[in-house]
C-alpha cells in the first residue's frame, strides 16, 4: 500500500468528539458518517428550546472542529504541510441566536 492510499485509508478513519459548551451534549461523528447524540439527563426539563439547541449545536461545532484538526494533522503528517486546509474558525452567533439566549 502506497502512502497516499494509506493516507486516504487514515483520513476516512478520522472519528471526531464535539463536546457542548456547557457538557450536557456529547457528538461523535464516526468514521462512516454517522453521528451518535448523547443528551446528559435532564437537559430536556431544565432548558428551553432554544438552549437545548444551542447546547447540540456548540458540541455539533465542537465534532467539526476536532475533525478538521485530526485532518490537518494527517496533512502535515504525510506531506510535510496543511496547505489547503484552513484553520477552522467557529461561526459567530446571529443577532437572532443572541437574542433567544
Amino acid at each position: 500500500m502506497n502512502s497516499l492510499t494509506r493516507y486516504f485509508a487514515d483520513v476516512s478513519r478520522i472519528r471526531a468528539v464535539g463536546r457542548s459548551t456547557n457538557q450536557w451534549v456529547e457528538v461523535v461523528r464516526h468514521h462512516d458518517g454517522d453521528l451518535d447524540v448523547r443528551i446528559r439527563p435532564g437537559l430536556l426539563r431544565r432548558y428551553t428550546e432554544e438552549e437545548v439547541a444551542a447546547e447540540v449545536r456548540t458540541a455539533l461545532i465542537a465534532a467539526i472542529a476536532d475533525h478538521r484538526r485530526q485532518y490537518r494533522k494527517l496533512r502535515i503528517d504525510y506531506f510535510g504541510s496543511s496547505l489547503g486546509v484552513e484553520e477552522f474558525t467557529r461561526p459567530q452567533p446571529s443577532d437572532d441566536q443572541e437574542q433567544t439566549r
